[in-house]
């Protein structure tokens, strides 16, 4: 009878252990769920964010995740947390080292005066630090912007466009701090100067007031700086209800309509408006037709829209080529790709028309990358007849062009390996591209296993390489494709159509 008694209590003990168990593990992965799975809210002192800038959590009668999903989850918060990280390590850097300057010298621990000490760097950085919770490097762009901020001097209008004017109207998009809105519309006034005809100035000069030059090194106005103006000069239009800045983009896109029979040229004469030179994607003439698409999401700008179509079709038809497995845009009959044209692959995924083109060609700009010894792309390649990748310009300039076309290839598939490629060309990137005391730069012989460091932080990491990288790895509620228009810069801006 006692020997029974013992058994039952040993098997009642037994069951109340594997119960325990079962709870146990329960727990654990219950606690994976709410902690990763669940998105956590804004910090609370970064204020005004617009209500679909992150999604809600999921419903509490989700399931939790399967072990090997949370692994998975674990394993992207790891990485986005690293990202998040290495941006808080570079802007510091730049803060010690560098602070007020437009770009920084991590080697040299000094910053350089790339475009008339602007502070280009901190407008740049304005809204990734707003996005990740930055609060206290936030806190102090914001306050340098308040006090300290002027735009005078010579002006590249291009750059100062798609950097100053876009980084203050993102943040403005963002927080709704009309803090924001007055300095984009400082920079607004100055910009309208360069445009004493349809044709904008390149290169204009508060203190000499008539000034109008072209680039020194190009042979009249540059398509891409006259094609890249639209999204800031129209949103500025939007959020200010002043159409000064959108009837000079009337005019530039009804001068794009005159010219739709073929693709664009490189140079465009100013007084004559003829055009001349090469028929590209890469630098020069990229983001005339990526701000055709983009205008059109913004605003619904029909014109724009129709001109996207029209020349998306004839960049696939035209362009668009394989050798063995590789497929790419074969501009001007060159076998070459630049990293600044890897922007196409994202391109065409945003028109839906040619996703598997710009899914193909995002995928041979990702192996520029994992090709290399380094990891890390050549800035330039030659694709070989049987598709392998030769390298023609063999240095690295923190380039964002290609994690961008994944980000998109990311946000439209949900395809894994898109994740895989942009976690490679992180780790490379820590590896290769950031210095122990401080900051990320440029480098040079990446087609070997370990490339020689330069000494430039370039603005356009903070604000388009890190942020890309970072957002591949937040779910799509954060800063949503439908809600959400990027400037060439990486500048999101909420869209009017939907606003």
């Amino acid at each position: 009878m006692d020997r029974k008694k013992d058994r039952e209590n040993k098997k009642i003990f037994r069951q109340s252990i594997l119960f325990l168990c079962i709870l146990l593990v329960v727990g654990i992965y219950t606690l994976i769920y709410y902690t990763v799975f669940v998105e956590k809210p804004s910090p609370p002192s970064l204020k005004g964010s617009p209500p679909s800038l992150k999604g809600s959590p999921p419903s509490p009668k989700s399931s939790p995740p399967s072990p090997k999903s949370a692994e998975k989850l674990l394993h992207v918060q790891s990485i986005s947390d690293q990202i998040r990280s290495a941006m808080q390590y570079a802007f510091q850097a730049y803060m010690r080292d560098a602070w007020k300057a437009d770009e920084y010298m991590p080697v040299k621990k000094r910053g350089m005066e790339t475009f008339g000490g602007k502070g280009l760097t901190i407008i740049d950085s304005l809204d990734t630090l707003y996005l990740m919770g930055l609060e206290t490097e936030y806190k102090s762009a914001k306050n340098f912007v308040k006090d300290e901020f002027q735009f005078k001097g010579r002006i590249n209008v291009f750059e100062n466009n798609i950097r100053v004017l876009g980084g203050l109207l993102s943040i403005y998009s963002l927080t709704k701090d009309a803090l924001f809105l007055e300095k984009a519309k400082e920079v607004g006034e100055v910009l309208l100067k360069a445009f004493p005809r349809r044709i904008p100035c390149a290169v204009i000069d508060t203190t000499r007031p008539g000034l109008c030059e072209t680039q020194q090194w190009s042979s009249g106005a540059v398509n891409a700086e006259v094609g890249t103006l639209s999204v800031e000069f129209v949103a500025l239009s939007k959020f200010t209800g002043d159409s000064r800045w959108q009837d000079k983009i009337n005019a530039i896109n009804e001068y794009w309509h005159l010219h739709s029979d073929q693709l664009l040229a490189m140079n465009i004469d100013p007084v004559t408006e003829q055009m001349t030179g090469p028929q590209t994607i890469g630098g020069g003439i990229d983001s005339t037709y990526e701000y055709l698409i983009k205008l059109n999401q913004l605003t619904g700008d029909k014109l724009a829209g129709k001109l996207y179509d029209t020349f998306e079709e004839m960049i696939v038809t035209q362009m668009f080529t394989t050798y063995g497995t590789t497929t790419f845009a074969k501009a001007s009959n060159s076998d070459k790709i630049e990293h600044l044209g890897c922007f196409l692959g994202g391109m065409l995924i945003m028109g839906q028309k040619y996703t598997k083109e710009g899914l193909a060609f995002t995928e041979t700009c990702a192996r520029m990358y994992t090709t290399n010894p380094s990891g890390i792309a050549c800035d330039s390649v030659s694709v070989q007849q049987d598709g392998s990748l030769v390298c023609v310009s063999n240095v690295y300039l923190l380039r964002p062009e290609v994690v961008e076309s994944i980000f998109y290839a990311w946000r439209e598939t949900h395809d894994p390996k898109w994740r895989m490629y942009a976690g490679k060309i992180w780790k490379a990137l820590q590896q290769h591209c950031q210095l122990k005391t401080g900051g990320f730069t440029d480098v040079r012989f990446v087609t070997g296993k370990h490339p020689e460091k330069m000494d430039k932080q370039e603005s356009w990491f903070l604000a388009e390489t890190i942020k890309y990288l970072w957002l591949i790895f937040q779910t799509d509620q954060v800063l949503p494709l439908d809600n959400y228009v990027f400037n060439t810069e990486a500048h999101p801006i909420h869209t009017f159509s939907s606003s």
